[in-house]
């Protein structure tokens, strides 16, 4: 993610393909993309990004547990979708509090603690944790794995461009011996405009990006993948203690 950019402009990147399908924040898909392809924050995304109930309450929580005044900080953003060092300084007492008081009163009492207890083994709040641990346990995630594959952030290689046809070569997550992992690469087509609107109009083969819900969400720098595949190798791992 470039250094410069507005936190609020990459959430809105990694957010807009969930939030076009209902599955998370507001019915504002639209205004989130029209962000987007403005790359132009205001304080009017501020509201968009809030009323996501996951994703917003994790990011106050990076923040202040990293002594950062701002939630929609670029740090902050960039610790929850792909990793950086914010996660792995975090206090895991006060992760376990957080998901104690603040994710457990909004699950089933039966399940808090197969989400609090994964705190000791390692559990960060990245996003990858939400969906292989939170989500899987509590929703409807916990039925197809490859939903689940489609709601966590993947990344991937650009192979073809033709248009807006694109496909990504990237490795799915798959249920070997009844675990979860990382299956052989394969090719996978992607989206990169909506509406006519888009934001990646100069992709190129051999791109590196970042996937969500078929989206193309950003092009991805060598350091990104190696935090984002990390940190799904390392939430793989500790959910399937518990599979």
């Amino acid at each position: 993610m470039p250094a410069q950019r507005d936190g609020r402009l990459t959430f809105a990147r990694y957010a807009f393909a969930p939030n076009e399908l209902g599955y998370c924040g507001g019915p504002e898909d639209r205004e989130l993309l029209e962000y987007a392809v403005a790359d132009e924050a205001d304080d009017g995304m501020n509201r968009l990004i809030t009323r996501f109930e996951a994703a917003f309450p994790n990011l106050k929580f990076i923040a202040e547990a990293s002594g950062i005044g701002d939630p929609f900080d670029a740090r902050v953003v960039e610790a929850y979708w792909i990793g950086n060092d914010l996660l792995r300084s975090i206090d895991p007492r006060d992760f376990h509090e957080y998901l104690s008081v603040d994710v457990g009163r909004r699950i089933p009492k039966r399940l808090r603690k197969y989400i609090v207890d994964q705190v000791p083994a390692g559990a960060r709040p990245h996003h990858s944790f939400h969906v292989f641990d939170v989500s899987r346990r509590t929703g409807w995630l916990k039925e197809r794995i490859d939903i689940l594959d489609q709601c966590r952030i993947s990344w991937g290689v650009v192979e073809r461009v033709d248009g807006d046809q694109i496909s990504v070569l990237y490795q799915p997550v798959i249920l070997h011996e009844g675990k979860l992992a990382l299956g052989a690469e394969t090719s996978r087509p992607a989206r990169r405009t909506a509406e006519g609107l888009g934001y990646l109009g100069d992709l190129q083969q051999g791109d590196a990006v970042s996937l969500h819900w078929g989206w193309i969400c950003d092009r991805l720098s060598p350091q990104a993948v190696a935090e984002l595949s990390a940190e799904t190798a390392h939430h793989i791992k500790i959910a399937n203690r518990m599979i």
